[in-house]
């Protein structure tokens, strides 16, 4: 609720410094076009008077006016000007400020008028008439429209600095929501193991020892060390997701034959009804990546298991496949035969929070894209199918021997 005030602030400081600004600019011009107005006009009457065919009346006539629009400009714009002969003594004034000090008796103050002389003297100068010199100072106006751009530089600040602040809230509960999302992430990864467990610990329960080994068979045992082993990995994920990783050669087509065999024992309890099949179409000859094993597994892992939950409960089918390179990356896909991805949310279907779950977090595929493009330096895209979901995965093919950190 704090943001959303601090945000309606920012908005509220944005549109009156933008208000303030149109303001400025639109006074200025008015300012501008009256000045042009008036100096046409004092031009015009000074070229009337100065016509060789007027007598001396009509010529002091047109003078008589120039001089008298002067002083409508004067007193529209409320220049204060004090004439003093060249001693400094005031001799006539006009247009003083309203706060101006008087005598007793209701007049300007001589000595006041004398001091008020020279502060526009050191400031705009003067200028000379036969027997006294003009001192003048600033419209008006101008006084107030000097605010303004102080005004709009503090508005600014305070945007600014609103703006930061909001920036770093809502980095801040990004960041929380992340954790927190990452904290679900870890129990939706350990679900399966865990619940794998259970159901070996179950068979043991109900069978002799020596039916666990019959020739043929499940060997529950092994099963059970590899869902330990799965644990152990998720633990390990865990502490690599937040620093840069190793990065050595690593055959994709192993690591998928693993989790394929990994989750073929499992599908039947993770589909609940349908027959999944996970076929991986990757030739032993591809070409290895420059990645983190343990990442990589997990980036694949989490749209296979996606993919296992659309499917479910009707089943279907998940391929993995290469389909070549593409530049100095190698290029795989994760495609299914579910329902696809709403076109609603394809935009989106990488952001944390986006799911078409019911019950759904939204990590899986945020981490997946973080660790195929901020760790690997690589690709992940959602195609554009009618049908199904389809991932398109590059990643930079290694160079034997090479390493990165």
């Amino acid at each position: 609720m704090n943001r959303r005030v601090a945000a309606l602030l920012v908005a509220v400081l944005s549109s009156m410094v933008l208000m303030a600004f149109v303001i400025f600019t639109q006074q200025q011009a008015e300012e501008r076009r009256l000045d042009a107005e008036v100096f046409a006009r004092i031009n015009a009457i000074s070229i009337a008077a100065s016509a060789g065919d007027l007598t001396v009346e009509e010529a002091n006539a047109f003078w008589n006016r120039a001089g008298g629009e002067i002083l409508n400009e004067m007193s529209r714009l409320q220049v204060p000007v004090v004439i003093t002969d060249t001693l400094g003594n005031p001799l006539n004034y006009s247009h003083l400020p309203n706060d101006f000090p008087r005598t007793p008796e209701g007049g300007y103050d001589q000595e006041a008028l004398r001091q008020f002389a020279q502060d526009l003297e050191e400031t705009k100068g003067h200028f000379d008439i036969p027997g006294g010199q003009v001192h003048f100072g600033d419209p008006a106006f101008l006084g107030r429209l000097r605010l303004i751009p102080y005004l709009i530089a503090a508005s600014l600040l305070v945007i600014l600095g609103g703006g930061g602040w909001l920036l770093f809230a809502s980095f801040r509960s990004e960041r929380e929501r992340i954790w927190s999302a990452m904290a679900r992430e870890s129990a939706h990864q350990m679900g399966t193991p865990l619940s794998s467990l259970v159901g070996w610990l179950e068979l043991i329960e109900t069978q002799d020892h020596s039916e666990l080994y019959s020739t043929g068979e499940l060997d529950v045992i092994d099963e059970m060390a590899a869902d330990v082993e799965r644990l152990q990995k998720v633990s390990r994920r865990f502490e690599l997701i937040g620093r840069k990783p190793t990065l050595d050669s690593v055959s994709l087509g192993t690591t998928v034959e693993q989790l394929r065999r990994y989750f073929k024992v499992r599908l039947p309890s993770l589909s609940m009804v349908g027959k999944i099949d996970i076929i991986v179409d990757i030739d032993a000859d591809a070409p290895k990546v420059l990645g983190n094993a343990t990442l990589l597994e997990w980036a694949f892992e989490n749209l296979i298991r996606n993919a296992v939950d659309s499917l479910a409960p009707d089943g279907g089918r998940i391929v993995i496949a290469y389909l070549g390179p593409n530049g100095k990356r190698a290029v795989y896909r994760v495609s299914d035969t579910g329902p696809g991805v709403p076109p609603s949310i394809r935009d989106k279907i990488f952001d944390i929070g986006v799911t078409t779950k019911e019950r759904g977090w939204g990590v899986g595929l945020s981490l997946t894209r973080r660790i195929i493009e901020d760790m690997h330096n690589g690709l992940i895209q959602l195609e554009d199918t009618r049908h199904s979901a389809s991932f398109r995965i590059e990643i930079p093919q290694s160079r034997e021997g090479k390493k990165k950190v």
